[in-house]
């Protein structure tokens, strides 16, 4: 049956490329002799080790809920059945239940990733009903998501049997637009507080710096990140009116005024090229895509829209989203080359872009050089060394 192959191609995809992933942290010995220029070996040796124990229980994390579901989805198949017009109620609740007990399950490995791994490396300050309070929020906010998805889902293809497709795809569409918009000001200050950015001679450096990249930087806030880490970030996001920059207060305090120019640089290069905009449509494109298999794979099932169809749906999406993240990196690793090339144009400091990656990459733990089949699968970015290596270019050009 052709609907056996389709989950054989993509259950077994989902494997080769989790498989590419440990056997591309398990064969890396080392970094090249390049990056000996700009790290010490201690540095690298740690930063390999910090790498390869997160992979390694991201893994096993992906393989528990992957078995997990497959067992519940073969059960589901067996004792519920084929309902073209099944009730709501008793529907999303048994997926919402199939959602907790999942997420019960993976626990233990989200405590070990996100508490025991961090602190062991020194690089959370959290304590632990800290970081419960943080794990809680997450998961309430995916868990409402993941039901109210699911609701709406099982809706469409009551109403819509056979062509719900399109629908679900501009659903999904109006969700990333309307979550992008209100995320800044509803999900993150959940997690931080925010305030304006003080230093004026900074702010005037910035505004100078976005008048020449012809863009109007609004909002440029600083996160209160050193209550919970000793990693740093900034980062792009909103949309329209809720556009803003964001950076880390351990960045602002502990990196110099030209790196952290660089680091506002290159979110204006994610500004400029409207990054947020293109993936929201590359994301629309790729659900609308994946609804439309999950269509027909379901009608050739005959698996109707009840809890048959829906934990399908869930196994689908689950295994779809993974396969798919070589193509989706691939696009945002392309995005952030962009920006680095505008931070480099903007700050006319290449050198400035080394430091700031070394010392990032020191904050964080950086894997500085992956293993190629690690950057292919799971790397948004470019890695430490390629970045550094492009701003070597520059300087020299």
């Amino acid at each position: 049956m052709w609907t056996s192959k389709v989950w054989f191609v993509l259950g077994t995809a989902a494997l080769l490329l989790l498989a590419a992933v440990l056997a591309g942290t398990l064969l890396k010995s080392s970094s090249g002799s390049e990056a000996l220029q700009y790290f010490e070996q201690n540095f690298l040796t740690r930063a390999a080790a910090y790498q390869r124990s997160a992979i390694l229980v991201s893994v096993a994390r992906q393989l528990i809920f992957w078995g997990a579901l497959s067992a519940v989805a073969a059960v589901v198949w067996k004792q519920f059945p084929s309902q073209a017009r099944a009730p709501l109620l008793p529907t999303v609740a048994y997926l919402a239940l199939i959602v907790l007990l999942l997420s019960l399950l993976t626990f233990p490995l989200d405590y070990y990733r996100g508490f025991i791994l961090e602190h062991r490396f020194g690089l959370s300050l959290q304590s632990f009903s800290g970081w419960l309070a943080d794990y809680v929020k997450n998961f309430s906010i995916s868990f409402l998501l993941t039901v109210l998805a699911l609701s709406g889902l099982h809706l469409l293809m009551v109403r819509l049997p056979g062509r719900w497709w399109p629908a679900a795809g501009i659903f999904v569409t109006l969700f990333l637009v309307l979550s992008t918009y209100l995320y800044p000001v509803i999900i993150d200050p959940l997690f931080y507080r925010f305030t304006t950015l003080e230093d004026e001679e900074l702010r005037s450096s910035i505004i100078e710096m976005s008048e020449e990249a012809g863009i109007e930087v609004d909002k440029v806030l600083v996160a209160d990140a050193s209550r919970r880490t000793a990693k740093v970030n900034a980062y792009f996001t909103g949309m329209g009116r809720t556009k803003r920059i964001v950076i880390f207060d351990n960045l602002l305090a502990g990196f110099s005024k030209e790196e952290i120019l660089a680091v506002i640089a290159h979110e204006m290069g994610h500004w400029k090229h409207s990054h947020i905009f293109k993936g929201i449509i590359l994301g629309a494109a790729g659900m609308f895509l994946g609804f439309f298999l999950l269509q027909k794979l379901l009608d050739g099932m005959g698996a109707g829209a009840g809890i048959r169809g829906l934990t399908l749906a869930l196994l689908y999406f689950s295994l779809f989203s993974f396969v798919s993240l070589p193509v989706q990196n691939a696009f945002s690793r392309a995005f952030e080359w962009q920006a680095d090339l505008e931070a480099i144009r903007l700050t006319g400091d290449p050198r400035a872009i080394v430091s700031l990656e070394q010392n990032l990459a020191k904050a964080n733990l950086a894997d500085v050089d992956p293993h190629p089949f690690v950057k292919f699968v799971l790397y948004t970015h470019p890695p430490v060394m390629e970045r550094i290596e492009l701003a070597i270019r520059e300087a020299e050009s």
